[in-house]
């Protein structure tokens, strides 16, 4: 998401990689087990859309009980109406 932003000059090409600096900063973790991608299935069913990809972020935010950060309003749309925690940035 953040290379298309750049990509599409909504942001400039060196914010956009202080903003990767930023993030690989973050004390991140990543998950890999069964019950997100059922849950991500699930999501993607519920929402009416054929894939699972952007589901599975939903899907971690969810069953982690964490709050989804994204600059997709779509993304962030399908969050509030599953009442997943999200912010707009």
């Amino acid at each position: 998401m953040l290379s298309r932003e750049v990509h599409s000059r909504r942001i400039d090409a060196v914010t956009g990689r202080l903003l990767v600096d930023r993030m690989l900063r973050l004390p991140i973790r990543t998950v890999h087990t069964a019950q997100f991608y059922l849950r991500a299935y699930d999501i993607a069913r519920s929402l009416g859309w054929a894939k699972t990809y952007d589901a599975l972020y939903l899907a971690v935010a969810d069953l982690e009980a964490a709050e989804l950060l994204t600059l997709d309003r779509g993304m962030h749309g399908a969050a509030v109406r599953l009442s997943i925690p999200a912010t707009l940035v």
